[in-house]
């Protein structure tokens, strides 16, 4: 038996618009972690399955514009980056290219060595550019992050304000948790988003 106190709503679905193509000057508003299948054994059974930690890097939009639209306090997120640093042939994987964008400068051998979570939460608040691309895929076109430059100049931060609208919030803000999309919902409601809603890559 279910609860007697469940209330049953009608929700509206969303759009979601994505962003035009672009270079954004972005605030990075949160990071979260979450355990995610690894990418070998994501189609197993439950109980075979092997977890591995991912962080979701969600950034804000300081400036520009969609025709007469201003884009401030819109986000953008960088989901499911590995924790750790890689380089390889195809050059350094995302989780370095966020962080030296948002440090403004290359990794030195003490920040590889002592990288760790909290080192990371200091960077919310940082602010860097993004170059963004879209790609469709069926009906649904996703506005991914394609490249990160440190920021040359600082832009006007987020207001607390801004901040508040723009964080996602889930079942009335009880269990807050990143969008598990590269694409964003216009304008960075505060309104209560279904993840179900948002297109996913």
């Amino acid at each position: 038996m279910i609860n007697n106190e469940i209330k049953v709503e009608k929700k509206e679905s969303q759009d979601y618009t994505p962003l035009p193509d672009n270079i954004y000057q972005v605030e990075l508003l949160d990071i979260t972690d979450e355990q995610r299948p690894t990418y070998d054994t994501r189609n197993n059974p439950d109980e075979t399955k092997k977890y591995e930690t991912v962080l979701n890097f969600q950034f804000t939009l300081l400036d520009g514009k969609d025709g007469e639209e201003e884009l401030r306090g819109r986000s953008l997120w960088a989901n499911f980056v590995p924790t750790y640093l890689y380089e390889g042939k195809k050059g350094k994987n995302k989780l370095y290219q966020i962080t030296e964008a948002l440090l403004e400068r290359k990794l030195t051998q003490e920040d590889e060595a002592t990288m760790d979570g909290t080192s990371l939460n200091k960077m919310v608040g940082r602010q860097c550019r993004v170059g963004t691309k879209n790609k469709t895929s069926g009906d649904k076109i996703y506005t991914n992050i394609d490249v990160y430059y440190p920021a040359d100049v600082k832009g006007s931060p987020l207001t607390a304000e801004e901040k508040e609208s723009a964080t996602v919030k889930v079942d009335g803000d009880k269990d807050k948790k990143s969008l598990e999309a590269k694409n964003e919902p216009s304008k960075g409601t505060s309104e209560e988003i279904n993840p179900e809603d948002i297109p996913f890559n």
